[in-house]
């Protein structure tokens, strides 16, 4: 049996002009979409951006239980 498992986030913020903004590794892959927006709100005030788009990365492992070939 093998399982999907989460094993690490990472939040990108980008401006308008396609420009990075700031990457923030080890965030929380199952934040609601109210924290995201809240984070990415306060990053976008604290760098003085107007529009920005952002992205949640996240890499997954798989964990095989029984390898049967």
């Amino acid at each position: 049996m093998a399982n999907i498992v989460i094993a690490a986030a990472a939040l990108r913020i980008r401006s308008a002009q396609n420009q990075a903004v700031c990457s923030i590794s080890g965030v929380n892959p199952n934040m609601s979409a109210a924290d995201a927006t809240g984070f990415v709100s306060a990053i976008q005030a604290m760098y003085n951006r107007d529009n920005v788009t952002a992205r949640i990365h996240v890499i997954s492992d798989i964990e095989i239980d029984n390898y049967s070939a």
